[in-house]
């Protein structure tokens, strides 16, 4: 049973029912191409240009996982699809339309899969699970999201769509903090509450990014596993939000009520020195 570091929520908060514990297994994860050689293998009753279109997308993403983006090939996608060249074009115009098509239904996956209900617990317990499906979503698919950052060069189109995504992300977090505060819902309009949820949400992607898609060895000798990995960005996550310490995760900075006197000083002393030269 794993809860925030092993721990209940009626640890902290006595008047959760104990229905609301969480188990890190109740977390849903996928592998996409594994998802998607299943949804093409169980496509009976389903029209045969649908099917053919399933197995390859399926096996799109398989070579791109094998081989990345640099190594798709056409070839490669027919022959373990078990379809013709010319079939090929008859779904997309090219391998680029392909992995997009890929990357699509990735996002599309994750829409449809990731957790809700988050408004039944404390805010720390409803962000830890988003960013424990995402960091497990991004871990068992890092080979699809590495060719998705080459593709990203390509078409323009995915950038778009990223952004949008991500948008609509921030204002669902300023809705939900809204509620849980007593905000009147015009902060959805101020551009400076959106840009900051915005940059806590490129804080938190960039470092799954650093993890994951581009394998920084610094993080890697960091991170022992993903629910470690996932409080950490809950931590902080909660702390940019609420401006304050999250009583249902450890601790891991202090709280700094004021600088030291002599940190002012030293502060002050530098910024005379730049004015100065």
């Amino acid at each position: 049973m794993t809860v925030l570091s092993e721990v209940t929520l009626t640890s902290f908060y006595p008047s959760v029912n104990v229905s609301c514990v969480i188990l890190a297994e109740d977390i849903p994860t996928f592998h996409l191409p594994s998802l998607l050689a299943e949804r093409a293998k169980s496509g009976q009753g389903v029209p045969k240009r649908r099917r053919t279109r399933l197995s390859l997308l399926a096996a799109t993403a398989a070579v791109m996982e094998e081989a990345g983006y640099g190594g798709l090939t056409i070839e490669a996608v027919v022959a373990r699809a078990g379809v013709a060249r010319g079939t090929f074009y008859l779904y997309f115009a090219n391998r680029g339309d392909a992995a997009l098509a890929v990357m699509r239904a990735f996002r599309a996956t994750m829409r449809g899969l990731r957790p809700r209900g988050g408004g039944r617990f404390p805010a720390e317990v409803s962000i830890y699970r988003m960013n424990l499906f995402y960091v497990r979503s991004y871990a068992r698919n890092a080979s699809i999201l590495i060719g998705g950052e080459l593709l990203l060069r390509d078409r323009p189109d995915l950038a778009r769509r990223r952004d949008f995504d991500n948008q609509r992300w921030a204002k669902a977090v300023l809705r939900d903090l809204c509620w849980r505060s007593g905000t009147p819902d015009s902060l959805l309009q101020d551009p400076g509450a959106l840009l900051a949820v915005r940059a806590i949400i490129g804080m938190a992607d960039e470092l799954l990014r650093e993890t994951f898609v581009h394998r920084s060895a610094s993080l890697g000798q960091m991170v022992e596993n993903e629910e470690q990995l996932a409080e950490a960005l809950s931590f902080v996550w909660y702390r940019a939000i609420f401006g304050r310490q999250p009583e249902g995760l450890r601790p891991l900075l202090p709280v700094i009520q004021q600088l030291a006197p002599s940190t002012k000083q030293q502060a002050k002393a530098r910024l005379r020195s730049l004015a100065a030269g």
